[in-house]
């Protein structure tokens, strides 16, 4: 205990901006506590560093593009935002208290094999958000190139501005957590300062009273609802797995939940509901509302801004699309543990990159982006559902070493449960993101029981309740055969080698 003290007494005065440049050299292994420099407000730089781009402007146009109103639009984007904070809130400190990502410490509730559906559902958000990146940054390079030097704004010209971001991005990314770190403290001062200007830039044009369209899914109600879940909810929810990636580098010793939550809540709140708010707002200035985003942003802008959205879309695209390919390479070396940090982010850039080609040149992207949100958030609003639950049964008390288990290719500990696999959790988790996926109403799908509440979308709120209230009652009945603990103070198994990749 007081060699623990004098620790926490020595890292009193360093921070994670005061240590040198290195290579980061951990994956998803529990971060020693000695490398744990970060701050709350490291977290706040990352998240804010890695928003005020033109990517979450961009998500802001989805609401007048489904045929919103301005005011419908961002009272939709703000209520969505505030409901999405309810299951986050144990997703940002779950990984001060475990010294890893989010995807392996939700190990404690579904098992150490289990915890490969949060791996593969953070695998699928974080593509989500390097394709909207990559998508909206590259479209506004292209269009403001060919706008400022008459360059070619063809399928080519995209597929090339598209493949080169991935590539710089992809640099940033494999370094790993400390050049990010860096990296998004920059951004954050300039994506404020350009983001803030965008409105300066279409102050005479825009129209706050804009009545919207023609709702997309043809009422008020089911179209606002939309927006609520597909853009508020559905923004937040893809931190929901990389959260632990950045607070994973903080001490729960030095920086308890009281001084880590609030900050984070706050830093969650203003990187999503301000730039996607401009977004919504600066909409109203297009002919078209409802036409693609990056090139009606780029024909629209008076010439002084349209000269800083060249750095601004550069920039902007760098950051969110490395700290989106970084948290994919944690949750594919996650799922194939033989893969190193920096392999793994290789493997999902190039991944990322065909899907926005496709996303952009194939399909049309803002009902992909839209529909793959929504069905994205059918699984993991159970998933965050049994974690935040979980989190509270156990008092945000968790045995870090046994975490690892799956990762050292091992068997055992704690939160072995059943081969691995905590049953009640996987149960609840599995039978809401049915839930989820058969009421879920998108531009593209449709689920089957989509009008189960006369049209109104019941998909994240349903799979959410009813996986929390399933994982409870199952959890109890186990507790009451005496098979499981919610909190386990020690190995229910030793932990023995095997050789399983």
């Amino acid at each position: 205990m007081e060699q623990q003290e004098t620790l926490v007494d020595n890292l009193r005065d360093e921070t994670e901006l005061r240590q040198p440049l290195t290579f980061e050299q951990h994956g998803v292994d529990r971060i020693p506590e000695e490398e744990r420099k970060s701050t709350p407000w490291t977290f706040f730089i990352v998240c804010s560093g890695a928003s005020f781009t033109l990517g979450s402007v961009a998500f802001g146009w989805l609401p007048i593009s489904f045929g919103l109103s301005f005011w419908a639009s961002l009272t939709s984007m703000a209520v969505g935002t505030l409901i999405g904070l309810v299951p986050l809130g144990p997703l940002i400190v779950i990984g001060s208290r475990t010294a890893t990502n989010n995807s392996t410490s939700s190990g404690a509730h579904f098992g150490v094999r289990g915890r490969l559906i949060g791996s593969v559902i953070g695998l699928g958000l974080m593509l989500l958000g390097t394709a909207i990146a990559i998508w909206s940054s590259g479209g506004v390079l292209v269009a403001g190139a060919a706008r400022l030097f008459h360059t070619p704004t063809g399928n080519g010209a995209l597929a090339l501005t598209y493949t080169v971001l991935g590539l710089l991005s992809v640099l940033i990314a494999v370094y790993g957590y400390h050049l990010l770190v860096r990296t998004t403290l920059i951004l954050m001062i300039f994506g404020v300062v350009t983001t803030l200007l965008l409105v300066a830039a279409f102050a005479p044009q825009v129209n706050v009273g804009y009545r919207g369209g023609q709702y997309v899914l043809g009422s008020f109600t089911s179209t606002w609802l939309l927006s609520v879940f597909a853009v508020g909810v559905g923004g937040v929810m893809t931190m929901s797995t990389i959260a632990g990636d950045w607070t994973r580098y903080i001490s729960s010793r030095r920086y308890p939940t009281s001084r880590l939550l609030p900050t984070g809540l706050l830093a969650v709140v203003l990187s999503y509901i301000v730039p996607m708010g401009i977004g919504a707002l600066v909409s109203t200035a297009f002919v078209d509302p409802s036409a693609p985003f990056p090139q009606s942003l780029v024909t629209a802008a008076p010439g002084w801004y349209a000269i800083l959205l060249i750095p601004m879309a550069l920039f902007g695209g760098l950051g969110w699309t490395a700290s989106n390919l970084y948290s994919s390479g944690l949750d594919l070396s996650a799922i194939v543990s033989r893969l190193t940090r920096a392999n793994a982010t290789t493997i999902v850039s190039v991944v990322s990159v065909g899907l926005v080609l496709a996303g952009s040149l194939v399909w049309n992207a803002g009902d992909s982006l839209s529909a793959i949100s929504l069905i994205l958030l059918a699984a993991s609003a159970p998933w965050a559902a049994v974690i935040g639950l979980g989190y509270l049964r156990c008092g945000g008390q968790y045995l870090p070493d046994d975490l690892q288990v799956f990762n050292r290719r091992q068997r055992g500990g704690a939160y072995w449960y059943t081969n691995g696999w905590n049953l009640p959790a996987v149960i609840a988790w599995a039978v809401g993101c049915g839930f989820g996926l058969l009421t879920v109403r998108t531009t593209l799908y449709i689920g089957p029981l989509a009008n189960i509440a006369s049209g109104v979308d019941v998909s994240f709120v349903g799979s959410f309740l009813l996986a929390g209230a399933l994982y409870l009652l199952l959890e109890t009945l186990h507790l009451g055969a005496g098979t499981t603990s919610p909190a386990p103070v020690a190995p229910s198994t030793p932990v023995t080698q095997h050789t399983t990749p």
